[in-house]
């Protein structure tokens, strides 16, 4: 396997992480407000960063690669409003897509087995940007209603509990 790629594969693994530790501060930040929904919602965005995480680190233990774990960047704590961690939310998600489009860029034509791999990753971002897009969208629309805020914070707070994919386990 090229280096190279799985090298970028270690990275975005270290990036999962981090995101998972974006979320987590987001979520202190909609449990300040008292948005269960929202900060639920967010904890469970943590789980499921982990978990892509994971299935990476499964990934290139399997061909032999050994995982190399980077430091996690301080997140952001403060935010001016629900809408403003849900744009942020969205803007990191859109930066997982283009790392992962740019691993299967590079491993189209050079290495098909890392192709297949990162093929899932590629649509699970589209479904995460589709959501967090739908929730910006919606948190738009009501503004400043904190009826309307609370409306959606209880839709949120109804999400299931996501399943571990396979290529995490």
């Amino acid at each position: 396997m090229d280096k190279k790629i799985l090298d970028l594969i270690n990275e975005q693994m270290n990036f999962e992480f981090e995101s998972a530790y974006i979320y987590k501060a987001m979520a202190a930040y909609t449990d300040e407000l008292d948005l269960e929904g929202f900060t639920s919602w967010m904890d469970q965005q943590v789980t499921e960063e982990i978990n892509h995480a994971e299935g990476m680190k499964n990934f290139l233990q399997s061909v032999g690669y050994k995982p190399v774990y980077k430091a996690i960047p301080e997140p952001r704590a403060e935010y001016e409003s629900v809408l403003d961690v849900m744009k942020s939310a969205l803007d990191h998600e859109k930066e997982v897509t283009r790392r992962i489009t740019h691993i299967a860029q590079e491993a189209n034509g050079v290495d098909e087995r890392v192709r297949s791999f990162i093929q899932w990753y590629i649509d699970e971002q589209v479904e995460e940007e589709e959501t967090f897009t739908k929730i910006v969208t919606r948190l738009e629309r009501v503004g400043n209603d904190w009826p309307s805020i609370y409306i959606l914070d209880n839709e949120l707070g109804q999400r299931p509990t996501p399943t571990t994919p396979a290529i995490a386990q």
